[in-house]
């Protein structure tokens, strides 16, 4: 209960010290539940709820998910280096996320504007995926799961430390998916047959991942490719046309490197670089009938620095810098037979922030954390972003912490260049302007002891400058504007107990409004309420003597009403997923059912998509074994 956490100050210290409300799901949560993919990792925490359309998986986050916004305001970091992409700002949390959730030590989340410490689009909250060690898999392993609508994955993955000392972890994954048969009762006709689009939700993926430690010195390469059907005819598409399908490819390298100077200063510094792509093929009856091309590439490198001084009395004062270089952010649209170009747009950039924090002690029972960071990027104005927070210790099991901050997102080079005057293209689009964000917190956080937790928060938030996705006044367009004010307020509130027997429970439940102030109305894909239960215990099936002990988990996820772009109120729902898992023959086995009352329910659509919602999967299955040698 009181782990230690790096993500809120970008150096480690307990959840209780943090100036944030943390949320974290460890690899023995995720072996437990289930969880199959980054985007289900964070759907079991504490106020967030997440969307999805068949194509992409879409981050909510108190109270907000704007349609057409591809997770860029949420910031996706892997050991600490930023993932999002310079193209389109994304946060791949989806079966886009490069990496195996078997490799995950655990992932953190820390609410609230973040972009004091990381810049730009740590807008509502930072997401950090760390993961796990060589030594922590000791050994070769070999995993393999099957499910419903034909899924297979298979992995295989080494983990060891050499004679020299050094840490491997290398590993290979590959998932391919036939897919459901969706229906869209937008293109319920005879011509569309009747609304069913089949074999379109394919999946077919291929991860790699390696990493290499040893003492200060870690290097990390990523790579994922993703080969994904859109059943939905999004942007305007011919409906049921086996050739609608897109790709993302995106490669990361990274080296860190951790010294300690003297005793009292430490030293991070990293050298990363990546490349994201992104191709779609989009069917349109002009006429004449075609495949039209939409791409998106882009390329960077980056280095921080970061020092972290205790030499001053009751200060731990941190400060550095982060850098990247945009070597090329390409933009490409034309129709493939017969030939058109109608977007070639070209951009390279830079971004450098500065920031200086101070965790002051101001009593043995008061701490103050300050930080303020500048940052310039191409394009934008610079930007000034302070925080402040008071952790108060009421005793030493109880902290009482009062937040403040501010963050923001320039527009991103998909906003600013992307102008296709075609159907599902974007058009009229003026001058964009950075969003920007301040956000007020009170929490009360106590943990008696490593077997209990609870929390209460309550927070309220001001966004301006909105930018969003919005229908154009030419039919089948939409356009990008700053059009927005919002206002957001909650309240959260989450008890987790733990027990020596292995049985635990935690219950967390958000109560959030975000009110669109010009249009004095609830947003769209904004519930009120979120409730998360989760219930786990040792179990001995009736097998037999030689029939090991297991664990099954049950996982209750809950998400109120939500309004649809056309202001339809969708109903609210609460899925249920089982989970057990056992260790037979030193092989590990997960079987999980998800949906396990096959509840009818679906997410609002976004403007591409002709139909008002999106139907989502009912009862589904997964077995998943693994072996190591």
């Amino acid at each position: 209960m009181q782990m230690e956490v790096r993500t809120a100050s970008r150096y480690t210290q307990t959840a209780l010290e943090a100036p944030a409300v943390m949320s974290v799901v460890t690899a023995e949560d995720i072996r437990l539940f289930g969880y199959r993919n980054l985007a289900e990792v964070l759907d079991s925490m504490r106020g967030l709820y997440v969307s999805y359309d068949r194509t992409y998986h879409y981050l909510g986050l108190r109270g907000f998910a704007s349609p057409g916004d591809y997770d860029t305001r949420v910031l996706l970091l892997v050991n600490g280096v930023r993932f999002n992409d310079n193209v389109y700002d994304q946060a791949a949390i989806g079966t886009d996320f490069p990496l195996d959730l078997d490799l995950v030590d655990r992932v953190e989340f820390a609410p609230g504007p973040g972009s004091a410490v990381y810049g730009a689009n740590a807008f509502f909250g930072v997401v950090n995926v760390i993961t796990r060690d060589g030594r922590q898999l000791a050994g070769p392993r070999v995993s393999t799961e099957i499910g419903s609508h034909g899924s297979a994955q298979l992995r295989f993955s080494v983990g060891t430390v050499d004679d020299a000392g050094r840490d491997w972890l290398v590993s290979a994954t590959r998932l391919s998916a036939r897919g459901a048969d969706p229906y869209y009762a937008a293109y319920d006709t005879p011509a569309n047959n009747h609304g069913v689009a089949q074999g379109l939700d394919f999946l077919r993926s291929t991860q790699l991942f390696a990493r290499m430690h040893r003492e200060g010195l870690t290097l990390t390469m990523a790579h994922g490719e993703r080969d994904k059907g859109m059943p939905t005819a999004a942007f305007s598409q011919v409906f049921n046309d086996p050739r609608s399908r897109l790709s993302d490819t995106s490669t990361r390298v990274a080296a860190e490197y951790t010294s300690q100077w003297q005793p009292s200063l430490a030293f991070t510094g990293r050298l990363h670089a990546g490349r994201y792509r992104y191709v779609g093929n989009y069917v349109y009856d002009y006429p004449p009938l075609t495949v039209n091309r939409d791409e998106g590439t882009g390329q960077w490198w980056g280095a921080e620095g970061q020092w972290v001084s205790t030499a001053l009395a009751r200060h731990k004062l941190s400060w550095g810098l982060d850098y990247r270089r945009d070597t090329g952010i390409t933009q490409r649209n034309a129709d493939i037979d017969p030939p058109a170009s109608y977007l070639q747009a070209r951009r390279k950039g830079d971004m450098l922030g500065v920031y200086l924090q101070d965790e002051f002690a101001l009593r043995a029972d008061l701490t103050l954390h300050a930080g303020l960071r500048w940052d310039k990027q191409t394009g934008s104005q610079s930007a000034v972003h302070p925080r402040l927070g008071l952790v108060y210790w009421w005793n030493p099991a109880t902290a009482v912490k009062l937040l403040h901050g501010t963050a923001y997102r320039p527009p991103n080079a998909y906003e600013r260049d992307y102008r296709v005057d075609l159907p599902g293209g974007v058009v009229d689009t003026a001058a964009l302007h950075s969003e920007r964000v301040r956000t007020t917190e009170l929490a009360l956080e106590h943990a008696p002891s490593g077997a209990t937790r609870m929390l209460l928060t309550a927070f309220h938030s001001h966004v301006s400058n909105l930018i969003t996705l919005a229908d154009a006044d030419r039919p089948d367009r939409v356009t990008i504007n700053n059009t927005r004010r919002v206002h957001v307020e909650g309240i959260e509130a989450e008890v987790e107990q733990r027990w020596s027997g292995g049985s635990r429970v935690r219950v967390a439940y958000g109560w959030q409004k975000a009110r669109d102030l010009a249009a004095q109305a609830d947003l769209t894909n904004s519930p009120r309420h979120l409730l998360k239960v989760q219930w786990a215990d040792a179990v001995k099936l009736p097998f037999g003597a030689d029939w090991p002990q297991g664990h099954y988990a049950i996982e209750g996820i809950g998400i109120g009403p939500r309004n649809t772009l056309q202001n339809i109120r969708l109903p609210g729902h609460l899925l249920t997923n089982l989970t057990y898992s056992t260790r037979f023959g030193g092989v590990d086995v997960s079987v999980g059912v998800y949906n396990l009352f096959n509840r009818r329910h679906a997410d609002p659509a976004s403007f591409e998509i002709r139909d008002n919602l999106v139907w989502q999967d009912g009862r589904t299955y997964r077995v998943k074994l693994t072996y190591g040698f």
